[in-house]
């Protein structure tokens, strides 16, 4: 793709409404096979995920950008990890558990205002960026650099056979919101840009289902 088309394709990019984010999307009939997200559904999709997380970074605080109905955070307090979550859909902290209801922002996750720099040693941000326009991409990449203190652990499903680092698509068949399907390299791209290193050793304990969904970034450390 050439960077005249990669323009036009961003400025033609519309960004999906907090609405579409609603009690259906999120249980629904639509979602096959076991794929709402009720708690014990959840619990059996994470698998070992949440106790993962913990062993692998041992953190001290968690966000989860993008967090939905809090899943994660849930799994995540019974497991002793503080957490937080941020997500602009009103549904999802209605359809949370009390336990992560009362640690739900609901807000953007572009928002540079919503929590202080380097607050959490940990920002899980999973399932988000498909939902977003390269342009939120961007912009969400600097506030999870800006927020986390140590490392950022993503998920988001990639462009199945790129030809180049600006190639992106759409996967509508799956989810009418996945609208940004990125370049895995273009990706960890934004996250260099913003002052962090790759960890290949953290992606590979991670990426546990082999999905080859994950990059696993630590902040540079600033010596001023």
């Amino acid at each position: 793709m050439s960077i005249k088309d990669f323009e036009q394709r961003i400025l033609d990019q519309q960004a999906v409404d907090a609405e579409h984010y609603n009690s259906e999307y999120f249980t629904g009939e639509w979602r096959s096979d076991g794929n709402n997200y009720s708690l014990e559904t959840r619990r059996k999709i994470e698998g070992k995920n949440p106790s993962l997380i913990k062993e692998v970074f041992q953190p001290n605080k968690v966000l989860d950008l993008g967090c939905g109905p809090g899943a994660l955070m849930h799994l995540l307090l019974e497991l002793d990890v503080s957490c937080d979550g941020i997500d602009f859909s009103e549904s999802s902290k209605k359809l949370a558990t009390p336990e992560a209801r009362e640690k739900i922002t609901v807000g953007q996750v572009t928002d540079l205002t919503l929590k202080p720099e380097n607050s959490y040693d940990l920002v899980v941000c999973r399932e988000v960026l498909e939902h977003l326009t390269v342009l939120q991409v961007r912009q969400t990449v600097t506030n999870i650099v800006r927020m986390t203190s140590r490392f950022a652990y993503v998920t988001t499903r990639f462009h199945p056979a790129p030809s180049g680092l600006l190639d992106f698509t759409t996967q509508f068949d799956v989810d009418p919101s996945h609208i940004t399907l990125l370049n895995k390299d273009l990706l960890r791209l934004f996250f260099v840009l913003d002052g962090c290193r790759s960890r290949p050793d953290l992606e590979a304990r991670m990426d546990w289902g082999n999905k080859g969904r994950v990059i696993v970034v630590e902040k540079i450390k600033s010596d001023t």
